[in-house]
């Protein structure tokens, strides 16, 4: 499976078909802190790139997201999801 870089261009036009709202907040997101090496959902700069594990998608979801500790540690508690980091998932 391809694994798209999160915050490429085509990261947000495939993040854009599967999940609009959360395209449009991280481009806001990107736009403000100015640079692509934030988190994907609060703009912290502290951050690794992730893919979510356990769950199937098809070729065209990016399955991958730049968090912090803290939106991960939340996104794995409140969601459920489980999230390896990128360069584990190659």
């Amino acid at each position: 499976m391809k694994h798209l870089s999160p915050h490429s261009k085509e990261w947000f036009v495939a993040m854009a078909k599967f999940d609009p709202q959360q395209a449009a907040q991280t481009k806001q997101i990107v736009k403000s802190a100015g640079a692509g090496d934030v988190c994907s959902l609060c703009g912290d700069h502290e951050v690794s790139d992730y893919e979510v594990a356990d769950k199937w998608f098809d070729p065209d979801t990016p399955v991958t997201f730049r968090l912090c500790e803290d939106c991960l540690s939340n996104l794995a508690t409140n969601e459920g999801e489980r999230l390896v980091p990128l360069s584990a998932a190659n």
